[in-house]
């Protein structure tokens, strides 16, 4: 059988270059967002969908930030690489704070983030940022001068950049945070850096942001639908080729492939805006269709699936026969996933999931701890593969075409209890639902 059209890497890297090259950084409630949901809505038109519509929604937006991170040894100051988190505030005024340096690898450490404990002094955090409400409570509460976030998963020589949950800062407050190289943390440690000096300028403001929606209308559209969905906003600072034009490449090239196939079921497709402030795009999308949820039997979710080498992965939150047949089909396709079930809100499926749809997300880390270009400037055409993304497509396609054909899923639609209870915690600490 001859590939479709749509999986040639000449129309793959036609639709990343206009992404990456033409737009570039699309962080949220950037005029470069607003670009590539433009162009998505464009594309979703000529490749025939129909009802295809841009829903906006407030966000908050980064218009600008200035950071700096200096340590003391060998005799004078050292100037680091840095980012700030985009959600975090500034130092006061913009100007630099100093003081001693505690270090906390985390979460082992966590018993030292009493009340006050850490007044006067810049935290180095090593480990991930604390990922539960009590947790990040505690660290506000330590009142520092600042944290300096080392990620752990990132031995590199470069400051990621990276965002914090928006609703934690709404309720609990947030310290000035900014991250700096791992490779750089190593050297503080060698050299016995006890002081540092920290100053953020952090300018935010409202702002919108879109989600773009189309849709393959079924001959039978009372049955429940599939959503298959991608996020088109980046970081600061770089392209995203992978995190997640290529979620939005894979996404347009399934369209392009199903659009002529026979289906009983609608197929909708969504590309959200406001992914990397914690998946407020799809929190916004569930929240203003929540009745219209009832008809949607599955969404699928692509979010970085170009790494050149790496592994499949595929997030199962729903029944084990889901995962059973997924697995399966795409087998026969000839591609190979390691699956994980596992409720995660660190994907736009959670807010469908925490309404009750199961989900499947697909994901191709290139190391134990993810991605080695995540949230930098690597992230760029150089460290993609179109081949990659067309193995996925080819894989994915007839799954979708056979579920859409059906009158009767080959699974429960319902979420596992022990899922459901995950879920609705997480939406309590993490979402505004």
């Amino acid at each position: 059988m001859k590939p479709h059209p749509a999986l040639s890497e000449a129309s793959l890297l036609r639709d990343w270059r206009v992404l990456c090259e033409e737009i570039g950084e699309r962080r949220a409630g950037s005029a470069g967002e607003r670009r590539a949901a433009e162009f998505v809505a464009g594309r979703f038109a000529a490749l025939g969908l129909r009802r295809v519509a841009t829903e906006e929604f407030p966000c908050t937006s980064l218009a600008r930030a200035r950071s700096r991170v200096q340590a003391w040894f060998s005799g004078r100051w050292h100037t680091a690489e840095t980012q700030a988190l985009v959600g975090a505030p500034g130092t006061p005024g913009g100007r630099a704070v100093e003081g001693e340096t505690v270090s906390l690898e985390m979460p082992a450490d966590l018993p030292l983030l009493t009340r006050g404990a850490l007044r006067g002094k810049i935290a180095v955090l090593f480990g991930p940022l604390p990922t539960r409400v009590e947790q990040h409570r505690r660290l506000v509460a330590a009142s520092p001068l600042a944290v300096v976030h080392v990620d752990e998963r990132l031995p590199f020589a470069w400051a990621k950049s990276d965002g914090v949950y928006p609703a934690w800062v709404k309720r609990h407050g947030m310290p000035t945070t900014v991250t700096v190289p791992y490779l750089t943390a190593w050297q503080w440690r060698l050299a016995g850096v006890r002081r540092l000096r920290v100053s953020a300028a952090v300018e935010l403001r409202a702002a919108r942001s879109q989600n773009v929606i189309g849709e393959l209308p079924g001959s039978l559209p009372r049955l429940p639908a599939l959503v298959l969905t991608a996020h088109h906003d980046t970081q600061c600072g770089n392209p995203g080729a992978d995190d997640n034009a290529s979620g939005v490449v894979c996404l347009l090239a399934l369209a392009g492939t199903l659009a002529a196939m026979p289906r009983r079921r609608t197929i909708r497709f969504i590309s959200f805006g406001c992914e990397e402030q914690l998946s407020v795009g799809s929190a916004a999308y569930v929240r203003a269709h929540r009745a219209a949820l009832r008809a949607v039997g599955l969404e699928v979710n692509f979010d970085s699936v170009a790494s050149p080498l790496g592994h499949w992965e595929m997030w199962r939150t729903g029944p084990a026969a889901l995962e059973t047949w997924a697995v399966r089909r795409l087998a026969r396709a000839g591609l190979r996933v390691r699956a994980h079930a596992e409720v995660t809100p660190f994907f736009d499926t959670f807010p469908f999931n925490q309404a009750g749809v199961p989900s499947l997300g697909f994901y191709r880390p290139n190391f134990s701890g993810g991605r080695w270009q995540h949230h930098s400037r690597h992230d760029t055409l150089a460290h993609v593969s179109p081949a990659e993304v067309a193995r996925l497509v080819a894989a994915v396609a007839p799954l979708v075409r056979d579920l859409a054909a059906q009158r009767v899923w080959p699974f429960r639609r319902a979420l596992p209890a022990g899922q459901r209870q995950v879920a609705r915690q997480l939406a309590r600490e993490l979402f505004e639902f």
